[in-house]
Order: C-alpha cells, then sequence, then structure tokens
C-alpha cells in the first residue's frame, strides 16, 4: 500500500499521541489492540490516495488531513482522556476512520 509522504507524517503524529496515552494509562493488551485497531483503520483509508484527496474537504468540512491532524491533537489530551476514559479515545478514533474510509469510495444514487 502506497502512503502519500504527507499522510506518513500525520499518522506518525497520531501514532505518537496513541503511544503517550498507552504510556500515561499504563494500557493493557485490550487498548493496545484497540489503538492498533485505529491506527490500521486510518492508515487504510489514507492508504492509495493521492496528496489532492488528502487535502480534499470530505462532504464540505475537514480535509483527511486535517482529520489526522485533529486525531492527533485530540488524542494527546490528557486531562480529557481521564475525564472520559481511554475508551472514548478509541472510539472517537474508530468514528473519524470510519469517515475517512467512507470519504474514500464514490457514493452510489439510492
Amino acid at each position: 500500500m502506497y502512503l502519500h509522504p504527507e499522510a506518513q507524517r500525520l499518522l506518525e503524529d497520531v501514532r505518537h499521541a496513541h503511544e503517550q496515552l498507552m504510556a500515561h494509562f499504563h494500557a493493557d493488551e485490550a487498548h493496545r489492540r484497540a489503538f492498533r485497531a485505529v491506527y490500521e483503520a486510518l492508515e487504510s483509508a489514507v492508504g492509495d490516495v493521492d496528496e489532492a484527496h488528502l487535502q480534499a474537504p470530505i462532504d464540505g468540512g475537514w480535509s483527511p488531513a486535517r482529520i489526522l491532524v485533529h486525531l492527533a491533537e485530540h488524542d494527546q489530551g490528557i486531562e480529557e482522556a481521564t475525564r472520559r476514559g481511554v475508551e472514548h479515545m478509541i472510539e472517537h478514533g474508530l468514528e473519524h476512520a470510519r469517515s475517512l474510509w467512507q470519504a474514500r469510495t464514490p457514493r452510489t444514487a439510492p
């Protein structure tokens, strides 16, 4: 799978944020697997996309690149993770991975 260099950099920022969360909260194996699953889903969602797709807004909103920046910033929120739980961080990442994946595939009319 090809990863555009910007996608690689942004994914590395997300991975770093996840590693910090896991270390801070002494994540158990289930949480570690969940964070790996989030990362892999994000990686798959932005794999094999070009710069134009990476920077293009999704449905008039954020671009895939902006979503990855948001996740990296959000997932550095130790205070939020303390308040809402590590599970929130995992769920949040999965929601964004799903939206990125849906943006990859052209929608067909019903």
